[in-house]
């Protein structure tokens, strides 16, 4: 019984871990650092909103689909460097995290479980002169068992 009471605790201390955001560590690859298997089937999101933007403009998108706790959102170039800056829309939820620079991540906000989302509304703002295509890629997780890392993406031109 004693064993199957410790082993509770460190699941509710893993999965609570990072209910304010995702940890600076995610920044590299975006992987949470819940220690479970990442999940390898089609992610039940989805990210919407305009395929192009001017340099000067903001772009609005929303993440959305089935339920979920958490999430972590970076644009990156086609060199794979984290481009850009968020605006936070829903500060209820959503905070911004600085990776390679000021703002270039989106990161959940006070995670609760048995109050998931079904969306987030973000913008997002283009470097100065940028131009070119821009990928923005999530990760999203469902609980804290069962997240899909970097699959959830929309590929934007910025002209």
């Amino acid at each position: 019984m004693f064993r199957l009471l410790v082993v509770a605790a460190c699941l509710a201390i893993s999965v609570h871990a990072y209910s304010d955001g995702a940890p600076k560590a995610a920044c590299r690859d975006l992987t949470p650092q819940h220690g479970a298997k990442l999940q390898v089937t089609k992610p039940p999101y989805s990210i919407s909103g305009p395929s192009h933007v001017r340099s000067d403009q903001k772009l609005t998108l929303t993440l959305g689909g089935d339920e979920f706790l958490g999430f972590m959102i970076q644009a990156r170039d086609g060199q794979n460097r984290v481009v850009g800056q968020f605006q936070v829309v829903d500060s209820v939820h959503s905070q911004t995290l600085d990776c390679s620079g000021k703002d270039d991540t989106i990161t959940h906000l006070s995670a609760q479980k048995g109050k998931p989302l079904t969306g987030i509304t973000f913008d997002w703002i283009p470097p100065a002169g940028y131009k070119g295509n821009v990928k923005f890629m999530a990760t999203v997780v469902q609980t804290g068992f069962v997240y899909w890392v970097g699959r959830v993406t929309k590929d934007i031109d910025v002209e």
